[in-house]
Parts: C-alpha cells; sequence; structure tokens
C-alpha cells in the first residue's frame, strides 16, 4: 500500500504539474521597500546585527540582518526555519529542539566568519508573528492534521505571503545598499526548504540553493482524497514545490534524510531526477526528518563553492 501510494504521488507530478504555471501566486504589486531599524549591536568585532521592521503586505515583517565586514563583496545567506520554528533558532540554541537549533546556529556562526551577510526573518503566524494567528501554533495548520478548508487557506496563506515577503526583504537591501548585483543564497529547512524551491522557481535573483527535508508533494498530498472545491486543491499544488521542479533555476542542494515520514526517498529521487539542471546535488543521511550533525558542514560547503 505505502509504494502504491509512492507511485501515485509521482503520477501526480506527470499528469497535473508540469502542463501548469503556478508563478502568479507569488507576484506582488512593488511597494516602496520602506524599513525601520528598531534595534542594532555588535554580533562580533567584524558584525552588525540589526532587527529591521518592513512594511509588509497588510503586516509588518521583522528580520535579523548581519552586516559583515570580513568581505567586500555583497554577498548574502538568507536563512528561513520550518513550519512552528522562528528566527531566533538560527542564532540562540533552544530546548526542546536543542541539537537542532544548534546545528542551526552553526550554519549562521560559519557563514558569517566566511564573509557573509544574513538575513533571518519569521515566517507569517511565526515567531512575533505569532498574533496574526492569534497565537496558534502554525503546525496545526496542515489540511491532513486538521481536515480542515479554512486551515488549507491559512496554510495557503502562510507559503505565498512568506514567500512574496522573502522577494519584498531582497527588493529592500537592492534599493538600501544601491546594488541590483547582491548575491541571494538560500538555506531553508523543512518549509523554508520548500520556501526556497518555491522562490529559485519564480526569482531570477536566486544565486544557489539547499534545501533541507522541504516537504515537496505537501501539502497538495494531503488533501488529494478531499473532495474539495479544485480552486483549494490548486492552490495546494502552487504551494508545494512538486509541481515547480522543471522551472528551478539557479544550482540546488538538496539534503535529506532516508527515514523521513514527510519526505519519502523516492519521492525526493524523482524530483531530483526532474530537475532541469546541471548544478544539483542530492544526498541522503541515516536520519529522519530532523538530519543528523554532519549536514552542516555540507550545507557550508555548498554555499561556499558556489560563492
Amino acid at each position: 500500500m505505502k509504494r502504491l501510494y509512492h507511485t501515485y504521488i509521482l503520477l501526480l507530478v506527470i499528469s497535473a504539474g508540469y502542463g501548469q504555471n503556478y508563478k502568479s501566486h507569488f507576484e506582488y504589486v512593488k511597494l516602496d521597500p520602506s524599513a525601520v531599524i528598531v534595534e542594532h549591536e555588535a554580533a562580533d568585532s567584524l558584525t552588525k546585527m540589526e532587527k529591521v521592521v518592513l512594511e509588509g503586505f497588510g503586516s509588518k515583517i521583522p528580520f535579523y540582518h548581519f552586516i559583515n565586514k570580513r568581505n567586500d563583496e555583497n554577498r548574502y545567506a538568507i536563512l528561513m526555519h520550518g513550519l512552528g520554528g522562528n528566527k531566533d533558532y538560527w542564532v540562540n540554541p533552544s530546548m526542546p529542539y536543542l541539537q537542532y537549533t544548534k546545528n542551526l546556529t552553526a550554519i549562521k556562526d560559519s557563514l558569517l566568519q566566511l564573509g557573509f551577510n544574513l538575513v533571518i526573518t519569521d515566517a507569517k503566524f511565526h515567531g512575533e508573528r505569532s498574533y496574526e494567528l492569534n497565537f496558534r501554533n502554525p503546525g496545526s495548520l496542515p489540511p491532513m492534521r486538521s481536515k480542515s478548508m479554512e486551515d488549507a487557506q491559512t496554510m495557503y496563506q502562510l507559503y505565498a505571503t512568506s514567500v512574496k515577503e522573502v522577494r519584498l526583504i531582497m527588493d529592500y537591501l537592492e534599493k538600501r545598499f544601491q546594488d541590483q548585483k547582491i548575491k541571494f543564497n538560500l538555506i531553508g529547512y523543512s518549509m523554508g526548504g520548500a520556501f526556497s524551491l518555491l522562490l529559485n522557481n519564480i526569482d531570477t535573483r536566486i544565486h544557489c540553493v539547499v534545501a533541507c527535508v522541504p516537504p515537496m508533494s505537501r501539502p497538495y498530498s494531503e488533501i488529494v482524497d478531499f473532495n474539495w472545491p479544485e480552486e483549494i486543491a490548486h492552490k495546494m499544488k502552487a504551494i508545494s514545490p512538486l509541481y515547480s521542479v522543471t522551472n528551478q533555476k539557479a544550482p540546488l542542494a538538496m539534503l535529506m534524510g532516508k527515514s523521513d515520514f514527510f519526505i519519502p526517498e523516492d519521492e525526493a529521487k524523482a524530483f531530483y531526477n526532474n530537475l532541469r539542471l546541471e548544478d544539483k546535488e542530492l544526498k541522503f543521511y541515516d536520519s529522519g526528518h530532523e538530519l543528523p550533525d554532519a549536514y552542516v558542514e555540507d550545507v557550508v560547503q555548498w554555499i561556499t563553492e558556489h560563492n
């Protein structure tokens, strides 16, 4: 039964994904990307950390901005957390996910030492933005868990808006530094990995990507057996990276767990094999959705090799 389900999902890629264009879901009217720097401090002797609040699409976007003096080249890594996480996971290791957050922090620290500027933002409904979901845990949103069409619509809003907000942050940085040639590199974990794949599908400013355990067929695969309106199904496909596989643009590394409950190994391999990229890499670890410590070095290596 499990193998039949996986085969069915892969058939969905061929029959329902390749011929459709979901880019319009992530388009936006260009705003004047104005922002306020509400805090700033020295992260180390060569790095200043700002907390920036950007005017977004009906709400404010708080993010950390690390400005690095180790390298004159204006290259950035945008770090994106998973469902239920927040931007502080990349900055301060914390319980109950101590080792997981230690690894995220290690990635951040390594990139700073190598001269990268960083952006670390809260996705919509997460962290300092939890009030936008009435302080509900965003992890309860996936349709399979709640079986609610309203939650599916909210999940769509989470993904579509968060992706557009990352684009808005890039607009802000280009305007602030008067530089249209900033190298924007993406590193995302789980939901953040899905964001990175969606962004790599639609934005030509992306320089390279590391997607760690991104759920590719979800959330659409969670509702495929539900008798829900086609409008909702279309939205779920739009935010499921499976359907943007043939339009990936920048070099891409996918770091996956062999026993990940959310992403079957054959699904990850099928996605990878259908990438129309020459510069790509797929690596599996003997783990589930939480990757082992060794992945930290692989993330940093991919980013540095491409910058």
